[in-house]
């Protein structure tokens, strides 16, 4: 089966108290990669698998 899934950030936060117990960088603060606004779709094809494999690295493993 083939499945989309559009994903639109909306906003971004910053939890100093929840970055320092879950990340793997506790003084990383905002996140480099995503900006309200931007838009992702990923696809579950045969020939693509962007929900496992978080599109090839183009997605963030921490978000």
């Amino acid at each position: 089966m083939n499945y989309e899934c559009k994903i639109t950030v909306l906003e971004t936060k910053v939890f100093p108290e929840l970055q320092e117990k879950y990340l793997a960088d506790p003084k990383l603060g905002p996140c480099p990669c995503f900006k309200a606004g931007d838009t992702f779709l990923m696809k579950r094809t045969p020939e693509q698998d962007d929900f496992y494999h978080l599109m090839n690295g183009k997605f963030c493993g921490e978000a």
